[in-house]
């Protein structure tokens, strides 16, 4: 085909043709299927051993005890129905965030979204844009793309007419018109993408833990289950029994549902942040912010809404209307679309015809500037007067202003062609413009402050600009500010990071180096901004936060999204991260007791002369009101306090003494039986009351602090509890307690497990776990 026509592009005739020839720019879809999310949450070790004990323990026609696969199927259900529900709001969500691109058809421009791109489309092309797709540079004005995310070269890049143009690269200044020649699949940014897709993803610091716990216990439940089969069988003789106690044995070594809650938990998270109007890109972002201990930002969009308005002109040199009027000029002349030129092209009527130009340098973050050569022989630019001035005493009289709180520009004039430089620039007058601080930012920072979060303003404005507005928000430290024009080649980045707060004249690859910086401080970072000018920072932190509607560049580099432009909305982003957070490591304590007991009982009972001391349908309702029904309740705690980033210790200084309290009991219940000669029904009856109760004990501790509802939900639970051991317990083997004569046995259970815990608690606490810092 041949070039497409630059003064009109494709027509509707061309664009069918493309689109049957299959000549898109469909985006793949990047969220999970939901083939995948039941696939994943079936076909799972622990399922294959859960559904290999079923059939044996189906083969013995002890039809009771497979009472255990109620809460497998339930949390298979509820785990697929919560993630397939999370999926579809996503979905939803990525589907109105898609981007718009503009796209010369039939002779005029319109905006399509990106998807909607067809081979040899025309589309224009912006400072801010992100490239969708491979293309051929047709017409320009001097742009500069970056393509570090292709090539990892972060240096801005000048390209002419006929100049390739790489999917994914990113617009820095000028504009413009680029016939694509590769879309969809073909595009490089969408074969990087496949790749990409080849390679593990990061795995979360809670997940890490969790698998790390799930493959240990891989090592472990396979080979007791064996020894304990062949042993029990041995000294036996009885296939059933040794079928029903090794059941019970592996059973309890599966920590049923706790990889699901916290993948599960993440999505639900996600879920209800795109009630908020937030993107959430990525699951495991989400725990990264709630661990997140310093926050960097931009001003613009963040403190400031962004609605910038002219505030004042101070001529020296010709007047008011003249000086503005060369502004506007200028800005129509680079094509200028951001917040500045908006604001000095609204702030009076202007004439869109304009004088012939000879050429433009466009306005880029690195430069800080843009200017115009015009065919009669004059050279303007305008910009940040410490990039374009050269007299020390104008840069004093612009710092002056900016202490003010204005965003200051310096409009020059040269007798020579404007460049890469300015030579001799003749300074014609200041532009103010008043940059609107929204009403809630001062409360938002003094509640991430409480929350221990310490904020950093990396700007690209004037630092005494950004200085003025942080104080007005009463920002701790809000006076360290540092103009980083002036550091020099080489500065201390770590001492810098320490010592300032405010930064201002910060270029692109500047503020991926004070990021870094941070981070090697031990610091976990979140980055907000919303210009192309954030993109490297976003990309260095741990957590990207981008403002929506200013620039696809940093809405893609970006975890989360803030759909709403408002940077309030933080908050929540927050605080959902803390609570699936601290809710998990809170329950995962409850599921590892069960694994604990189990692997230890089982290691005793092969040595012991006596059978495993209870069946699995024994356990189902303990269980269930021990761990099941509770752990719904607590991970659903508005807790917002910062993770402590102890996940070991915390689960560890309740897990540990559960357990070997109940190891303890239960051997001794054993013991007691086997020399009283007392049967089968009662000493197992006896051993899972003191599981029950040894568990709730745990449960107790895991549930503070103690409110009204939570206090309602342990009661109901533990009168339960007591039910099943009084009147309900025939369909899990279970005596009732009241009629039995293990009465006065189980009294004495019941006095002692709260002491007992305690009592054992306190010694691993102090003794054993004191310096566990993990």
């Amino acid at each position: 085909m041949k070039a497409t026509d630059v003064n009109t592009g494709l027509n509707d005739t061309q664009v069918q043709q493309q689109i049957k020839a299959g000549h898109t720019n469909k985006i793949s879809q990047n969220s999970t299927s939901v083939t995948k999310i039941l696939s994943k949450n079936l076909f799972t070790l622990f399922n294959f051993i859960n559904l290999f004990l079923a059939f044996i323990i189906f083969s013995t026609g002890s039809y009771e005890n497979l009472f255990f696969l109620g809460p497998v199927i339930a949390n298979f259900l509820i785990g697929s129905y919560q993630e397939i529900k999370a999926k579809k709001r996503l979905d939803h969500l990525t589907f109105l965030n898609r981007q718009k691109v503009q796209v010369l058809r039939n002779g005029h421009i319109q905006q399509i979204y990106q998807d909607e791109l067809v081979l040899h489309d025309l589309i224009e092309i912006h400072r801010g844009d992100q490239i969708p797709a491979d293309g051929i540079i047709r017409q320009s004005t001097q742009i500069e793309v970056d393509e570090a995310n292709l090539t990892g070269e972060s240096n801005s890049v000048s390209k002419k007419n006929s100049d390739p143009v790489l999917s994914g690269s990113l617009v820095l200044s000028g504009r413009a018109l680029v016939e694509l020649t590769a879309v969809g699949a073909q595009s490089f940014a969408n074969k990087l993408a496949h790749n990409a897709r080849q390679q593990k993803h990061d795995v979360s610091q809670l997940m890490a833990i969790i698998n790390r716990i799930i493959r240990i216990l891989t090592y472990i439940i396979i080979p007791l289950g064996l020894i304990l089969f062949l042993v029990t069988f041995y000294k036996h003789h009885n296939l059933n029994q040794a079928i029903l106690g090794t059941s019970a044995s592996i059973i309890g070594m599966i920590p049923q549902g706790l990889v699901l809650l916290t993948s599960v938990a993440l999505a639900v998270g996600a879920m209800h942040l795109t009630r908020k109007n937030v993107l959430v890109k990525s699951l495991t972002a989400l725990e990264a912010l709630a661990r997140v201990d310093t926050l960097c930002l931009d001003k613009t969009g963040t403190i400031t809404t962004g609605n910038l308005q002219l505030a004042r002109i101070i001529p020296l040199q010709l007047d008011q209307a003249t000086l503005l009027k060369i502004c506007q000029e200028i800005m129509l002349a680079t094509k200028e679309h951001n917040e500045t030129a908006e604001a000095l092209l609204q702030a009076a009527p202007y004439s869109e015809k304009l004088p012939e130009i000879a050429s433009v340098v466009a306005f880029s973050s690195a430069r800080k500037w843009a200017a115009v050569n015009w065919q009669a022989g004059s050279h303007y630019a305008i910009g940040a007067p410490s990039f374009l001035l050269k007299d020390q005493q104008q840069i004093a009289t612009a710092q002056q202003y900016a202490q003010q709180g204005y965003r200051v520009l310096a409009l020059v004039k040269s007798d020579q062609i404007i460049t890469d430089t300015v030579i001799q620039p003749q300074l014609l007058g200041y532009i103010l413009i008043n940059d609107e601080i929204r009403t809630t930012a001062a409360d938002t920072f003094e509640y991430l402050r409480q929350q221990g979060v310490q904020i950093k303003v990396i700007s690209g404005d004037d630092p005494a600009t950004v200085q003025n507005i942080a104080q007005k928000i009463h920002l701790p430290n809000g006076q360290a500010a540092l103009d980083m024009s002036t550091i020099g080649a080489h500065p201390d980045w770590n001492q810098l990071v320490q010592n300032y707060t405010v930064f201002g004249r910060t270029l692109p690859e500047q503020k991926q180096k004070l990021i870094r910086a941070l981070q090697k401080n031990g610091h976990k970072v979140a980055m907000t901004g919303d210009g192309v000018n954030d993109v490297l920072a976003m990309r260095q932190s741990d957590c990207g936060i981008a403002i929506a509607g200013n620039s696809d560049a940093a809405e893609n580099a970006a975890d989360f999204v803030l759909l709403n432009k408002n940077f309030d909305s933080l908050i929540y982003v927050l605080n959902e991260g803390r609570r699936v957070i601290n809710n998990i490591e809170r329950v995962a304590a409850l599921y590892l007791i069960k694994t604990m007991y189990s692997v230890l009982l089982t290691i005793l009972f092969i040595f012991v002369h006596t059978g495993y001391p209870f069946y699995p349908a024994q356990m189902t309702p303990i269980n269930a009101l021990t761990v099941g029904i509770p752990t719904f309740f607590l991970a659903l705690r508005p807790d917002f306090s910062p993770p402590a980033g102890r996940f070991f210790r915390n689960v560890m200084q309740v897990a540990l003494p559960a357990a070997i309290d109940i190891t303890l009991v239960v051997m001794a219940i054993a013991l007691y039986g086997h020399w009283q000669k007392l049967p089968f029904s009662q000493t197992s009856t006896l051993a899972v009351l003191a599981i029950s109760l040894i568990g709730f004990a745990a449960l107790w501790v895991i549930a503070r602090p103690i409110n009204r509802g939570t206090l309602t939900i342990f009661l109901l639970l533990f009168v339960l509890n007591i039910f099943v051991f009084t009147i309900w317990g025939w369909p899990f083997k279970l005596l009732n307690l009241v009629t039995s004569p293990i009465r006065w046995d189980s009294l004495i259970i019941l006095v002692l497990f709260y002491p007992l815990y305690l009592i054992s608690r306190e010694i691993i606490v102090r003794y054993f776990l004191k310096n566990k810092k993990q």
